[in-house]
């Protein structure tokens, strides 16, 4: 490339360069004032059916978990002085059969949590004679739950599980005691673990 091509070139370069830098500012102002209200007007909307989707799930949640206030307060005058007392609350939202199965199974199994499972010297919350297994696993090879929510939330997950099974009986409850045999007790005690559970079903769920 000779010397004067190469002038040429620097000097179209440097005419570009004056062109680009001289380029009316303002014409780029208006697009980008428009696309920042657009964003904004996105974000404001987004936000807007957010907090709309929270209210619906919290009305459906009220729904599903009515609370029961005639059932809350027969149960906490049953089981005034006994540590399921504190569960109340959370066991008088689930379904009545569901309740009393909760209420019963628990009178027998820990006498309403005065004998119940430990870890490390603390309550489990299982009052039920639970046995899943977890990583946390208290006395007699019980589960070990968190807290109240989450002892009530699993045992009546658990019961409406069989109820759907049609085991909706304390004497077709038997399989709590059991499982699916119960080869292995006598039938004393089996009777008993039934006419127990039956004596506080009935008297929660009227039948």
């Amino acid at each position: 490339m000779n010397i004067k091509n190469k002038y040429k070139i620097e000097d179209k370069i440097k005419k570009l360069q004056k062109k680009f830098l001289a380029f009316d500012q303002e014409k780029l102002r208006f697009p980008l004032i428009l696309t920042l209200i657009v964003l904004l007007d996105v974000m404001v909307i987004s936000v807007y059916f957010f907090q709309k989707e929270i209210s619906k799930e919290i009305v459906v949640q009220s729904v599903v978990y009515p609370d029961n206030s005639q059932l809350r307060e027969k149960l906490a005058e049953m089981t005034n002085g006994y540590p399921i007392e504190n569960m109340i609350p959370l066991i008088s939202r689930q379904d009545e059969e569901v309740a009393a199965f909760l209420i019963s199974i628990a009178k027998k199994e820990s006498n309403w949590g005065k004998r119940s499972p430990k870890l490390n010297g603390k309550d489990c919350y299982n009052y039920w004679g639970y046995r899943g297994i977890r990583d946390k696993m208290g006395t007699g090879g019980h589960t070990c739950f968190d807290n109240p929510r989450d002892a009530v939330q699993t045992v009546s997950k658990r019961i409406k599980k069989l109820i759907n099974q049609d085991i909706n009986t304390p004497s077709k409850m038997i399989v709590w005691k059991c499982g699916y045999s119960c080869a292995a007790h006598s039938d004393y005690s089996v009777n008993k673990w039934i006419s127990d559970v039956d004596y506080y079903f009935g008297k929660i769920n009227g039948s």
